[in-house]
C-alpha cells in the first residue's frame, strides 16, 4: 500500500512538473509572438568586441563599453532596420553595451570606407565648404524621395554645426551638420570624422539631438582614436605614380571647366534653339507678307484688264 501511495505521489509531481514546463514553454513562445519582425532580426545579431579588421586595410580596437556589428549586418541595421538609403560601403556599425539597436535614443556609431582615393592636404585646405554644402543639399533630393516612401521626416534644410576642420596631426577630417526637419520633427546632428588613409577615408558617423554637439564630439573622437590603417595602406604610404588621387574634393573650378559644365552647355543650347525659333518665325512672317501682297497685286491687275463682253 505504502508503495502504491508513493507511486502515485511519483506520477503527480512529474505530472506538475511537465505541466509548469508546459507553461513555461508556452508562456515564452507567448512572448516571442509579441515580438515584432525588426526585434527578432535584431535578437539574432552576433556582436565583436577586441580588435577587429573592417576591411580595405583598415583596423579597429573597440572601445570598452561598445560592441561592434560587422558590415553584412549593419547594413541591416541601417538600411532594413532604421529605413536609410542604401550604402555598400558600410563596414561596421558601433553600438554601446546596455543599448539595443531599435532603442529611441540611439547612440551608436556608423563606420563606412568610401574609396574616394588619396586626397592631399594641399586640396583639403582648397575645400570650398559653402559650395559643398550646396551640393549636399543638391543630393538631398533623391534621398528625400526615399524617406517620403518609407513614411520618414522629409529633410527640410542643412547647415554646418561649425566651420569643418582638417587635424594633420592624425589625418583626420571634421564636420558636422544640422539637419532641419519638417512636420514639426526636432533637427538632428550628423556628426563625421575621417580617417584619412592611402585609398580613401575611414568614416564614423555619429547621430544624436542638435543640442548635444560636444558630447557627441567627444563620443566619436574617442571611437575614432581606435581605428588604424595597416602598413601600406596608411595615408603616408600614398605614391603618386601607382595610387589614385581624390576625385571628390570640392575645389575652385577653372574658367574653361565652367564654360564647359553640363548647365552651362544646357544654357547655351536652349539660347540657340531660341535664337533659331525667333529667326524662323520672322522668316516666315516675311513670306507670308511677301506672299499676300504679290497675290493681292495679280488680283488688282485682272481686274484692269478684264474684257466686257457685253461690248462684243
Amino acid at each position: 500500500m505504502r508503495t502504491f501511495f508513493y507511486s502515485l505521489l511519483a506520477i503527480g509531481c512529474l505530472t506538475f512538473h511537465l505541466n509548469a514546463l508546459g507553461l513555461s514553454r508556452e508562456d515564452s513562445l507567448s512572448k516571442y509572438e509579441k515580438l515584432d519582425s525588426s526585434e527578432i532580426l535584431a535578437a539574432s545579431f552576433n556582436y565583436k568586441t577586441g580588435e577587429q579588421e573592417l576591411g580595405q586595410g583598415a583596423t579597429l580596437q573597440v572601445p570598452a563599453g561598445y560592441r561592434l556589428l560587422d558590415g553584412a549586418q549593419g547594413r541591416i541595421l541601417v538600411e532594413h532596420l532604421w529605413g536609410n538609403p542604401e550604402n555598400p560601403n558600410i563596414v561596421g556599425v558601433l553600438l554601446p553595451d546596455r543599448m539595443g539597436p531599435m532603442e529611441k535614443n540611439f547612440r551608436g556609431v556608423v563606420i563606412s570606407f568610401e574609396p574616394s582615393g588619396y586626397m592631399a592636404e594641399s586640396e583639403i585646405q582648397r575645400i570650398d565648404y559653402k559650395k559643398l554644402l550646396v551640393e549636399m543639399k543638391e543630393d538631398l533630393k533623391s534621398d528625400n524621395l526615399l524617406r517620403r516612401r518609407k513614411g520618414a521626416g522629409v529633410i527640410t534644410g542643412m547647415d554646418w554645426a561649425f566651420t569643418p576642420y582638417y587635424n594633420a596631426g592624425n589625418h583626420t577630417l571634421h564636420w558636422a551638420r544640422i539637419l532641419h526637419f519638417g512636420g514639426g520633427i526636432p533637427a538632428s546632428l550628423n556628426y563625421e570624422v575621417r580617417v584619412l588613409g592611402r585609398k580613401g577615408a575611414l568614416c564614423f558617423t555619429a547621430i544624436g539631438k542638435s543640442t548635444e554637439l560636444a558630447l557627441i564630439k567627444q563620443q566619436i573622437a574617442t571611437v575614432a582614436a581606435g581605428a588604424y590603417f595597416t602598413a601600406g595602406n596608411r595615408y603616408i604610404d600614398f605614391n603618386p605614380r601607382t595610387d589614385q588621387a581624390s576625385l571628390w574634393t570640392p575645389v575652385q573650378e577653372s574658367v574653361l571647366l565652367r564654360i564647359l559644365s553640363f548647365d552651362n552647355i544646357l544654357l547655351s543650347i536652349r539660347s540657340i534653339l531660341s535664337t533659331m525659333l525667333v529667326a524662323l518665325c520672322m522668316v516666315l512672317f516675311v513670306y507670308f507678307m511677301d506672299y499676300y501682297h504679290h497675290h493681292r497685286r495679280r488680283s488688282a491687275f485682272r481686274k484692269m484688264i478684264k474684257i466686257d463682253e457685253h461690248l462684243n
